[in-house]
């Protein structure tokens, strides 16, 4: 077997085994509670899912990582649907972040000012692979409780779970070999976590 063929069978189930990660992962500890809910804009229902969990107890502040400048909390309360009251305290918004790389780094910063050490973890499945690396990379004393969700464009069903799969698995790759290979990797160019293929544009950097 040639050098080329081995490496296009080890990429092939490279893939398939990254595509079945995204479609059996689930929400970690569902019952357990932390210091921070924190959740990455770029696909929706994103947001919606952390409110809901915030409105639920697991944790006392919600942290979104990534919208747009000129959003305010007032927005983000604004997409809450449900007869439930939000909690009166606590949530906060950052709108440095134009990448996932700089998610992980904006949230360092806000969690040490806080000085909290858990999270909950929010995006979209297909990106929190990618999401833990990075977050696990920039604050390793951290407990992160991963809470993927399926968003409503991105269901096994349609060809942009593949499409945006299969994209997220190339840069997991080239983000891995970055960490290897160069001790201070370079930011990441403005993909805004994989590109996700919403409608939610006035709280991401699409």
């Amino acid at each position: 077997m040639s050098w080329a063929l081995r490496s296009i069978i080890i990429w092939a189930a490279g893939l398939a085994l990254f595509i079945l990660i995204i479609l059996i992962i689930r929400p970690q500890d569902a019952n357990k509670t932390t210091d921070a809910i924190i959740v990455l804009t770029g696909g929706g229902e994103r947001i919606e899912q952390g409110l809901t969990l915030f409105a639920s107890g697991k944790a006392s502040h919600l942290f979104v990582s990534g919208v747009h400048p000129g959003v305010t909390v007032k927005d983000i309360e604004n997409k809450w649907r449900s007869d439930v009251s939000l909690p009166p305290c606590c949530i906060s918004i950052g709108d440095e972040a134009r990448s996932t790389q700089q998610n992980a780094e904006e949230t360092k910063i806000w969690l040490a000012r806080h000085n909290y050490s858990s999270i909950r973890l929010v995006t979209a499945n297909f990106h929190m692979n990618r999401s833990l690396i990075e977050f696990k990379n920039a604050m390793p004393e951290i407990e992160i409780i991963p809470h993927p969700i399926v968003q409503p464009d991105a269901t096994p069903g349609k060809l942009w779970f593949w499409i945006i799969s299969s994209i997220e698995y190339h840069k997991t790759l080239v983000r891995w070999a970055s960490m290897i290979f160069s001790p201070t990797p370079p930011p990441e160019p403005d993909d805004h976590q994989g590109h996700d293929h919403n409608h939610d544009h006035e709280y991401d950097h699409e």
